[in-house]
């Protein structure tokens, strides 16, 4: 039986500076108090679901995307994790968040979505789920995402809390999309800077790649 992810990854070289309830910033001796940093916070840009969301959830849906249970060979690609945190406007982190992520595989096809060209991954699970803890960390193991079709490559989400919808958009990979694509053309001016990961060296395992992203949700949450 295959077994879920042992535990959340989180990226270690991401350092903070807090002293005394204050953050430092760029400029030498410039320190701003964690409540105004957390009042800036604005939410997450949306952006559209597109036409690849799973018609059926697959069976295997958890949030290791390059095993498929019953499978015994591992997805193709560079391995990627993925981590962060949820939280609202003020800074608080919000638990229990269902964090759905798709994509394609490194062919560029997409599962459980109608898309049945080939070459494909079948080792790909393509869809995955990860539940925010009581500090509103998720955490995914996938693979880089690859370009395809003429889009850049990019990560689909969802996050809803109890069934709800809360907030659809996409995130892309540094210095590969620009506003030339159709949706990011779309969108206001400066999204594409803030939905961009930016993956660096991994500590989980050689050649592979860890970033972070930090989902900001509009409260209160749907009663």
């Amino acid at each position: 039986m295959r077994r879920s992810l042992p535990r959340l990854w989180f990226d270690r070289d991401r350092r903070r500076f807090v002293r005394g309830g204050c953050v430092m910033l760029a400029a030498p001796g410039l320190l701003v108090p964690r409540a105004a940093l957390a009042a800036a916070r604005s939410p997450t840009p949306a952006q559209t679901e597109g036409p690849f969301y799973p018609k059926t959830l697959p069976a295997d849906r958890d949030a290791d995307l390059t095993r498929v249970a019953g499978r015994a060979e591992a997805a193709r690609g560079t391995r990627l994790y993925l981590s962060g945190e949820v939280v609202d406007e003020t800074g608080r982190p919000l638990p229990g968040i269902a964090v759905e992520l798709w994509q394609c595989d490194s062919f560029g096809r997409y599962h459980h979505a109608g898309d049945e060209g080939r070459p494909r991954d079948d080792n790909f699970q393509g869809f995955g789920i990860s539940a925010t803890d009581e500090r509103g960390r998720y955490a995914f193991k996938t693979i880089r995402p690859v370009p395809y079709g003429g889009r850049p490559p990019h990560l689909h989400f969802r996050l809803a809390w109890q069934g709800r919808a809360l907030l659809t958009t996409q995130l892309y990979v540094e210095g590969e999309a620009s506003a030339h694509d159709a949706v990011i053309a779309a969108a206001p001016a400066g999204t594409l800077a803030r939905l961009t990961i930016r993956p660096a060296a991994a500590a989980q395992e050689p050649g592979a790649l860890a970033a972070r992203y930090d989902f900001v949700l509009k409260g209160p949450l749907p009663a």
